[in-house]
């Protein structure tokens, strides 16, 4: 099993604890931002490492910047979660998941491409 696939494997497995578990979702989310903030794998040029990353780190911010919106933050973390874990593996449906999530629900500037 390479790096990414080992990494998506973990990632997967405390998301889906976060749902199992009736407590907070901030303490497995900041989990989750600890394997995608503690060495990203690069072994085969998985995009999807980068943007969880991004996604995770807005979330945990989220709930630490700006308490009195916790809950809001929390019911974010476990819908990105539930759609993870529905799209995980399927790289065209992960590519529209992450896309909709950073720019359309988190508000990332899209990256412009430079025109040759």
């Amino acid at each position: 099993m390479g790096d990414s696939e080992a990494f998506r494997a973990a990632v997967s497995a405390r998301a889906a604890a976060m749902l199992d578990n009736n407590t907070s979702p901030y303490e497995p989310a900041l989990e989750i931002l600890g394997l995608v903030s503690g060495g990203l794998p690069l072994d085969n040029g998985d995009e999807a490492l980068e943007s969880l990353a991004l996604i995770w780190g807005e979330l945990t911010d989220w709930v630490e910047l700006r308490p009195a919106e916790t809950d809001q933050a929390e019911t974010h973390m476990v819908t990105t979660t539930r759609e993870w874990l529905t799209v995980e593996g399927d790289r065209e449906a992960e590519a529209r998941y992450l896309g909709r999530w950073l720019h359309e629900i988190l508000g990332f500037e899209r990256p412009v491409l430079r025109q040759t």
